[in-house]
């Protein structure tokens, strides 16, 4: 085996020349990296600071979806302070600000807020609760949804003038009830397949449609309910067959809805007892 030779002195010393060498290159390397990375994050911060990517005004807000919703109302809403930067907005933040509270309805049923960067901007995409029909809280005329959620007025756009498609249907005695119980009633009234003006639940004795044919009673809410509507649009063609106006029926009684009884004023009663009686 052959011995290996040791290194001379000045093997020695060149190798460590070579090798602080080395590490000077790479602390200049390191150096400079991270200096280039600083000087780019430097102008970066400085870029984002500018005008140019503030929000500035609420017309930079764009509303998607919004049918009923007033666009400006939901601007209101979003807790938002002028001029802000675009990378402060916090979307969950705006998120929740838009959604209901227990102490708070919301006319939005859910919402996803999202920064614009061309042009600088937040889109804020939402979908409405879908409204069903009109009733009042107090003094207050509001909208009630299909979950049978009352709604204030002053989310929406205007009613007045407005060519939008607005519900027509009215509750009376909305207060008297739980939203739970409205739901079930509304969910069932999809179904008719006649007018209905007004649904008058104002008292405890049970429920009275206002409709094309004249008053339809329906009594207590129970789970007759389908059965009831599916008579009602049975009867649709009630005034061919029995040759009687709207004024003329008193109440169409669908307690019973495989027995439904009609009920006419005592004028149209006595109409056609003197007709029977003439034949």
């Amino acid at each position: 085996m052959v011995p290996l030779a040791s290194p001379t002195r000045d093997q020695l010393l060149q190798r460590r020349r070579l090798l602080r060498q080395q590490r000077r290159k790479r602390f200049w390397q390191g150096s400079w990296r991270l200096a280039s990375s600083m000087g780019v994050l430097t102008l970066l911060v400085l870029g984002l600071q500018q005008p140019y990517w503030q929000i500035r005004r609420p017309e930079q807000i764009q509303v998607k979806g919004s049918y009923w919703v007033d666009p400006d109302w939901i601007r209101e809403q979003l807790p938002l302070t002028y001029p802000m930067n675009l990378w402060q907005v916090q979307p969950a933040v705006l998120e929740r600000a838009l959604l209901a509270s227990p102490a708070r309805p919301s006319p939005i049923e859910s919402v996803q807020v999202q920064r614009r960067l061309l042009p600088v901007g937040v889109i804020v995409q939402v979908r409405e609760r879908q409204l069903v029909a009109r009733a009042r809280r107090g003094d207050q005329t509001g909208w009630v949804d299909r979950q049978g959620h009352w709604l204030p007025p002053d989310p929406f756009r205007r009613h007045s003038g407005s060519s939008l498609s607005w519900p027509e249907l009215e509750l009376l005695g909305w207060e008297n009830h739980a939203p739970e119980q409205w739901a079930l009633l509304l969910e069932a009234l999809q179904q008719a397949e006649i007018q209905i003006e007004t649904v008058d639940w104002q008292s405890g004795e049970g429920i009275t449609l206002h409709t094309e044919l004249g008053n339809v009673y329906l009594g207590p809410i129970s789970d007759r309910l389908p059965l009831q509507i599916q008579t009602l649009n049975q009867m649709r063609d009630l005034r061919r067959h029995c040759e009687c106006t709207p004024d003329e029926i008193l109440q169409i009684d669908l307690t019973s809805p495989s027995v439904p009884t009609l009920q006419l004023t005592p004028a149209a009663t006595q109409k056609r007892w003197k007709h029977w009686e003439q034949r």
